[in-house]
């Protein structure tokens, strides 16, 4: 981690999906140890900008970055960076929970298994802290051996925390991961995020303004592949410098 330097930071970042440009000359810092918030309407380039982070878009066929990209002043496209290294560093929690059809222990114990962590002991560490972390081991400490697809959906997507806590990572990337889950759910992501900020730098893609009002620190607001607005989030909420934000937050369009 670089003191007092950003942990996440593009550098006039084109994005194109084949011919189209969803990305427009985005130049952003993402601070350090906060809550990040990207807002805008639907295919504004929220998510796509997300994934540009742990290189997520690479899966997608015909995509082309120009720009910089950086994780803690690393260039992501450096022809000598381990993929795999990054994508441990940067944890990512998607829209909808993707437990693996497996126990609730072997979910969270994946990563590092994976990684050449051995050890009962040392696995079963890492299971207990991670789900700590995520604010769900008073829940399924009994059950660790369950399913995990008995959870609810709620406690499936906390479960998907910890297993991105799993591996250590510096950051960690949402989108909209309470998108789908009622508003009681939603209210423990929420309260775990708050936790969590005093150890990780966390960028989250949301629809819900309240949401992003709720727990970010910073704001980022987005329409049609540009960044139109960055500021702390108490800011953009009550005296945005831009009229198109304040037409979204106020509800005017979206």
């Amino acid at each position: 981690m670089i003191p007092n330097g950003p942990a996440l930071a593009s550098h006039d970042l084109d994005l194109y999906y084949g011919e189209v440009q969803a990305l427009k000359k985005i130049t952003l810092e993402v601070p350090q140890g906060r809550i990040t918030a990207l807002i805008g309407p639907s295919g504004c380039g929220k998510s796509t900008f997300l994934r540009c982070f742990n290189r997520m878009n690479d899966m997608i066929e015909g995509v082309r970055v120009e720009g910089r990209v950086l994780v803690e002043g690393e260039d992501v496209h450096h022809p000598d960076l381990d993929l795999e290294r990054l994508r441990k560093r940067v944890g990512m929690v998607f829209q909808r929970s993707n437990p693996f059809p497996m126990s609730i222990r072997e979910n969270v114990s994946y990563g590092p298994r994976m990684a050449g962590v051995r050890g009962r002991d040392r696995l079963d560490e890492i299971v207990e802290r991670s789900l700590k972390q995520a604010d769900l081991w008073v829940e399924v400490k009994d059950r660790l051996d369950s399913s995990a697809l008995d959870l609810s959906g709620g406690q499936q997507q906390r479960l998907c925390i910890a297993r991105a806590l799993a591996n250590e990572p510096d950051i960690l990337l949402l989108d909209e991961p309470a998108s789908a889950l009622d508003p009681i759910s939603t209210a423990k992501i929420e309260e775990t995020l708050l936790q969590l900020k005093d150890q990780y730098s966390i960028l989250i893609v949301t629809h819900n303004l309240q949401q992003a009002a709720r727990v970010s620190d910073w704001t980022a607001f987005f329409m049609l592949g540009e960044l139109v607005e960055f500021s702390d989030t108490t800011t953009m909420f009550t005296n945005p410098s831009e009229k198109i934000t304040e037409e979204y937050i106020t509800g005017r369009f979206g």
